[in-house]
């Protein structure tokens, strides 16, 4: 899939070329959150602790609404997933004190990501 997506602006040209740097960019960082993403809701979620720690390991997004989207994925009941959140909401690594207020580690918000790829898939309908 990421092979097809790189090589999507020049399907259809006479002339090949690489595509643009930026785009390459958007496309590795878009596949590489998928990746993830279905790394976490493939994984057994037990125990718990584990199941936590490796969402906050591999995609490093302190939102608890996304980490729901994940249990909803999974296909967790409402009593497991709320006690998931609180694990998940405890297990967060705190923000060191005395912090200035510069940017975080969480600097793209999910809505930021999303945009992106509804870019991409608009830009494949209309390449096909």
């Amino acid at each position: 899939m990421p092979d097809f997506l790189l090589d999507l602006p020049s399907i259809g040209s006479q002339v090949l070329r690489k595509a643009p740097a930026s785009y390459t960019k958007i496309v590795v960082k878009g596949m590489t959150r998928a990746e993830m993403i279905l790394k976490v809701v493939m994984a057994p979620h037990e125990p718990p602790v584990v199941f936590v720690d490796n969402y906050i390991k591999l995609l490093a997004d302190g939102n608890p609404e996304t980490f729901q989207k994940i249990l909803d994925m999974k296909g967790l009941k409402r009593s497991e997933q709320s006690s998931m959140l609180e694990l998940f909401r405890q297990r967060l690594p705190t923000p060191p004190s005395g912090a200035d207020g510069g940017p975080s580690l969480f600097s793209t918000t999910p809505e930021q990501e999303s945009s992106r790829i509804r870019k991409l898939e608009k830009l494949i309908k209309k390449r096909l």
